[in-house]
């Protein structure tokens, strides 16, 4: 089939209590999404693929861990690999995913700033930011790039968090579009026009 490129490209943030929060974000997905979900969940190696294999089986959107050189296509799903860092690349009229190693300037692993940031660089004003649940604030400058650049910034409230770090810093920062909870994020992600 010819290359769809994803109307929007959604960006998740999450750490913390971020596993059963994505679990429910992807079943809330719409067979006719024309989005594209790249994931930067801080999770050990081991078990990013697996739950990459889980995010899959709620059905809509293809959804992998991560390999260098992948294609982003509607309906397509990438989570980062464990001690990985992933970045999206506007290649031509593709995009693709680079998968690297990564630097001290990177507090987190997988960085959600080096995701959401090279995410607002490769799509401008169809880059989605959704800080979910997670200790610390990873996002915070991811946020900021994909503001910049004319994208929309979801956090998750407080009332749904398991931990409000990440979203919390970005609200106080200013940054947030939406401030929804959980299952409002998800809903709002499925109407996203195709």
């Amino acid at each position: 089939a010819a290359y769809q490129m994803p109307r929007h490209v959604i960006a998740i943030a999450s750490s913390t209590g971020g596993p059963s929060a994505l679990l429910d974000l992807f079943g809330r997905m719409p067979k006719t999404t024309s989005a594209a979900i790249v994931v930067a969940q801080h999770m050990p190696d081991k078990f990013t693929r697996t739950f990459a294999e889980r995010l899959d089986r709620r059905g809509t959107v293809r959804t992998s861990e991560a390999t260098d050189g992948d294609l982003v296509a509607q309906r397509t799903g990438f989570v980062c690999p464990g001690r990985q860092c992933m970045e999206l690349h506007a290649s031509g009229s593709e995009l693709r995913l680079r998968v690297l190693a990564p630097t001290s300037l990177d507090r987190y692993v997988p960085s959600a700033d080096r995701l959401l940031k090279s995410v607002a660089a490769a799509v401008g004003p169809r880059a989605i930011g959704v800080v979910l649940t997670g200790m610390g604030d990873d996002g915070v400058e991811g946020a900021r790039a994909i503001r910049a650049g004319g994208g929309v910034v979801v956090a998750e409230s407080a009332e749904t968090a398991v931990v409000y770090g990440m979203p919390g810093s970005v609200v106080r920062a200013g940054l947030a579009s939406k401030i929804l909870p959980l299952g409002a994020i998800g809903d709002w992600l499925a109407e996203l026009p195709y």
